[in-house]
């Protein structure tokens, strides 16, 4: 039985213009999808600029810098010291804020940034005359922030890299690491307030003997002024891990100017390629698993339909 031609007609017209939607809306999906891709690829890529010690380098204190330290707390008030680890890409500003929340998500311009500054707890003073300054940085990939404390689990590191430097009340110091340590978030021993009396004191050196990974006990007494890194850990979220270092009026020489692909590094990225399979990558991953998917739904509808077709016009 052959089919009126004006009704073969109007339903190759309907299949056409059905096909046609269908085309547009999955285009208009492939599209959002690919937006959502290159937006978690630029995001990434901000979030790492904004974290790395680079940005700020031009505002280090030294004197072979055109843009002053001063030029950068005229900037931003809160910035009133410079933490460098050598060997590592620990080589910040630092921050004071009047609570413990503002410098999360803000760099040291004071602007927004989710890999925030690193900062000190506002229960110290700025300078730092307390014997358990405590500071916070984010854990981040490719050793930024605090990063590159990931790099001290190693003893031969721990112990090559032992020295650093920090700027503050316009006279730059010296630093000697002088132990790693492992927490929890909820122990809130190693996160106390200004140990004030010789007691609280030596509350806090026996807690860090209690978490230490590495101690150098011998070298700390209680008229040092500690510097107490803090920062996640890969694992448990509650995990902590705190870098101590003691302030010395002795500047040791920088043996790494640069910093250097050790074992540990590459063990260290290796590891955070492992276990970090950070929401950025899933998202990226997700938007292009979705574009591939969408392209083969679209390729074997069209086939489908031109099968259908083909089948009904011969009816």
């Amino acid at each position: 039985m052959k089919i009126p031609d004006n009704i073969e007609k109007n339903a190759t017209k309907i299949v056409l213009f059905i096909n046609r939607i269908l085309e547009l809306i999955f285009m208009l999906v492939i599209v959002m999808a690919l937006l959502v891709a290159a937006y978690a690829l630029w995001d990434s890529k901000t979030i790492y600029t904004n974290a790395s010690p680079e940005k700020y380098e031009v505002y280090r204190p030294t004197a072979n810098h055109s843009v002053s330290f001063q030029e950068l707390q005229n900037i931003n008030s809160d910035v009133f010291a410079w933490l460098t680890i050598y060997g590592t890409n620990i080589d910040y500003p630092l921050v004071v804020g009047e609570d413990n929340a503002k410098y999360l998500n803000k760099d040291p311009m004071g602007e927004y940034s989710l890999s925030g500054s690193i900062f000190l707890d506002y229960r110290f003073s700025k300078d730092l005359v307390a014997f358990n300054n405590l500071f916070y940085g984010h854990h981040m990939a490719e050793g930024m922030m605090f990063g590159d404390i990931d790099l001290y689990e190693s003893k031969g590191f721990f112990d090559s890299h032992r020295y650093g430097t920090i700027y503050y009340n316009g006279e730059k110091k010296g630093i000697e690491i002088v132990a790693l340590l492992h927490g929890d978030a909820a122990d809130k021993s190693l996160f106390a307030p200004p140990a004030e009396t010789e007691s609280a004191k030596q509350d806090y050196l026996a807690a860090m003997q209690e978490h230490a990974v590495y101690i150098r006990d011998k070298d700390i007494t209680l008229d040092d002024t500690l510097l107490v890194l803090s920062t996640c850990a890969t694992g448990d979220r509650t995990d902590r891990h705190f870098l101590i270092a003691k302030i010395s009026d002795r500047i040791e020489k920088n043996m790494y100017p640069k910093v250097t692909n050790t074992k540990e590094h590459t063990d260290r990225e290796n590891s955070t390629a492992n276990q970090e399979f950070h929401q950025v990558g899933f998202g990226v991953w997700i938007a292009l698993c979705v574009v591939i998917a969408l392209l083969v739904v679209n390729i074997f509808i069209r086939i489908r339909w031109g099968k259908n077709h083909e089948s009904f016009c011969k009816k």
